[in-house]
């Protein structure tokens, strides 16, 4: 479900039993839970208050909790719950010119929701003006919170290793704030940024890197080959932020080396 929804979906799997690190990445990259949108932590996020394993939790948009239990017993409840939420987004009784605005960013048009949800601030109306300016100055917050969210995004990729992606998502969130002046002028300077020189070369490594990484997640195993590849590679990043990334997959694919 977390592939055919992406962005609209997000799978957050935890090892909560105190395994290890050695272990549980081990056995995350067998499971497959490496290298695609879903994530994997050893943190536990919050308690469900549930006495066994496996539990879970799930959220709507809003951080409502919707549903919980032992997703082995409740497996079609959650299933028919996420389709729902993904395919039909409930507003209940949110003003029809708000919900709008969260149409819009749904859509991916940062900029253009932010300035309905200026407009209807400005413009509520003459009926139930305050419950209307309240939700839309709610939506305003909501739509410059995704902007905001994005560039800390995009910061984050740049400074762990990822500049390919990083100038991906970069590129869409400058097409999505084209119209906002202020936005676009932030996300141009991203996009400018990870095209000039500073990045020409770990944009290269990012490539190769990236090989080994999704050979390694395809494969579901490690092995000595890809080890020395990726040591290698080490030496050619230096001290740059790719590096970062390369020390990481050096880290859990010795781990998970079948011997």
């Amino acid at each position: 479900m977390q592939e055919e929804f992406g962005d609209k979906l997000q799978v957050i799997l935890v090892e909560s039993q105190g395994t290890g690190y050695e272990k549980s990445i081990a056995f995350a990259l067998k499971a497959g839970w490496l290298g695609g949108n879903t994530i994997w932590t050893s943190q536990r996020p919050f308690e469900t208050g549930m006495n066994g394993i496996p539990n879970f939790a799930l959220f709507d948009a809003s951080g409502k909790i919707v549903l919980k239990g032992y997703s082995t017993q409740m497996h079609n409840e959650i299933v028919d719950n996420i389709e729902q939420m993904v395919r039909k987004q409930d507003f209940g009784s949110m003003p029809k010119s708000v919900q709008k605005v969260y149409k819009e960013l749904n859509k991916g048009k940062i900029a253009s929701a932010y300035a309905m949800a200026e407009k209807v601030i400005a413009k509520p109306g003459s009926k139930n003006t305050t419950l209307i300016v309240s939700a839309a100055e709610a939506s305003l917050a909501v739509v410059r919170g995704r902007f905001d969210s994005s560039v800390t995004k995009v910061k984050w990729l740049m400074q762990n290793g990822y500049p390919i992606k990083a100038l991906d998502v970069s590129k869409d969130l400058a097409k999505s704030v084209a119209k906002n002046d202020a936005m676009a002028e932030e996300a141009s300077a991203l996009v400018d940024r990870l095209e000039s020189d500073e990045f020409k070369e770990q944009m290269k490594l990012d490539k190769k890197v990236t090989k080994l990484e999704y050979s390694m997640y395809a494969n579901k195993k490690s092995d000595d080959r890809a080890i020395s590849k990726l040591s290698d590679l080490k030496e050619s990043a230096g001290d740059s932020e790719i590096s970062i990334r390369i020390k990481e997959l050096l880290a859990f694919s010795k781990y998970a080396i079948k011997r």
